[in-house]
């Protein structure tokens, strides 16, 4: 058993790199001895042997790559092994996922990062750390060939800006939904209806998608309007005086969201933001992406801690939706039968602007 685990875990290690990417001996080895504790080269050694003599693996100027026999043999047997590897290298597995798994929804990701600068979570073992600059410059991912070049470095968790290159206002208006760890998710879930409820009273032709983790995401595409002269920046806790522009507006919108879901459902959203430990119980209608800068999850992207997609998802599914819908095989079956279930269609946010306006005044007069 021992000695098969070693072959999978071999196996994985060369399928996850890219074609022909060929490593030597210590390197192997030194990846067994941190993830399986095997010390011994002789141990290494037969199994490579085993793996060469089975065609799994080509091993030429002493250096060791995956074969497309051994590629494809990796692929059929993985359901079958997936909890074991999983135990020795999660991170492992969610990056050979998603190098598969890319291919296929490209065209769909690449819409979502056009004239946007791009940031991305990059998986290593035992390490996850965020990236939005290349060799200095902002990351921008203009073709597949761009955006495989992040993935095969094991940037495999895609955020791209809310608003677009050299823009003063976000397009995206998202209402991130993320829930306190005591929240259930049947409450999650049942604010996230209320939500788009919300949105879909006021023509904002908000779509819906699956954080990844514990939470939704619903969205709306607001392009071209001018902030009322009556609009003044709503006062919060946490700040005396703001300034009055466009990111500052977006951020205004999810609050008001968040105080109209709140006559629905008294005392469990908030949108004010606080350490998590404070905020256990309830769930946040988060504000802070609504900023300069500010980054969100593509849809159909991979969330980095949970090997999870994105999912998209219709409002009649969100009752019977579970995060298992979310697991990169059965998203991938999804995609091949639907499609792009993400398409955004432009809003005319008036009837959300009488609403921050309305509480602006209210504001004034105190």
């Amino acid at each position: 058993m021992k000695k098969e685990i070693l072959q999978n875990y071999i196996l994985l290690m060369l399928s996850m790199k890219p074609k022909g990417k060929a490593v030597d001996f210590n390197h192997i080895k030194e990846k067994v001895e941190r993830d399986l504790k095997i010390k011994e080269r002789k141990e290494v050694e037969e199994v490579l042997n085993q793996l060469i003599s089975l065609g799994y693996i080509n091993f030429k100027n002493g250096l060791y790559s995956a074969s497309e026999k051994g590629r494809e043999y990796f692929s059929k047997i993985l359901p079958k092994i997936e909890k074991d590897l999983e135990k020795i290298n999660k991170t492992w597995l969610i990056v050979y996922k998603s190098k598969k798994y890319y291919p296929i929804v490209k065209d769909v990701i690449l819409e979502f990062c056009k004239n946007r600068h791009v940031g991305f979570y990059c998986l290593f073992t035992q390490k996850r750390f965020f990236r939005r600059d290349w060799k200095g410059k902002k990351i921008v991912i203009k073709s597949w060939k761009d955006l495989e070049f992040f993935v095969n470095i094991h940037c495999i968790d895609i955020i791209p800006c809310v608003h677009q290159i050299n823009k003063e206002k976000p397009d995206w208006l998202v209402i991130d939904i993320d829930a306190g760890s005591l929240v259930p998710f049947e409450k999650v879930k049942e604010v996230t209806r209320v939500v788009y409820e919300i949105m879909e009273n006021l023509e904002l032709n908000p779509k819906i998608k699956f954080s990844g983790s514990r939470g939704f995401q619903v969205w709306s595409w607001i392009k071209d309007f001018k902030i009322p002269e009556s609009y003044v920046p709503l006062k919060l806790k946490s700040e005396r005086k703001r300034e009055k522009n466009y990111f500052t507006l977006f951020s205004d919108f999810v609050r008001i969201i968040q105080k109209e879901v709140d006559k629905k459902i008294p005392n469990l959203t908030t949108s004010e933001i606080s350490e998590r430990q404070k905020r256990e119980d309830k769930i946040l209608l988060d504000p802070s992406s609504m900023k300069k800068n500010g980054l969100v999850r593509a849809p159909y992207s991979i969330h980095s801690k949970t090997g999870l997609i994105s999912l998209p998802i219709e409002i009649n599914e969100i009752d019977k939706f579970e995060v298992s819908q979310a697991k990169i095989e059965n998203g991938i079956e999804r995609f091949k039968e639907r499609g792009n279930e993400f398409k955004l269609k432009e809003a005319n946010p008036s009837k959300l602007l009488e609403l921050v306006t309305f509480k602006s005044i209210k504001d004034l007069i105190g």
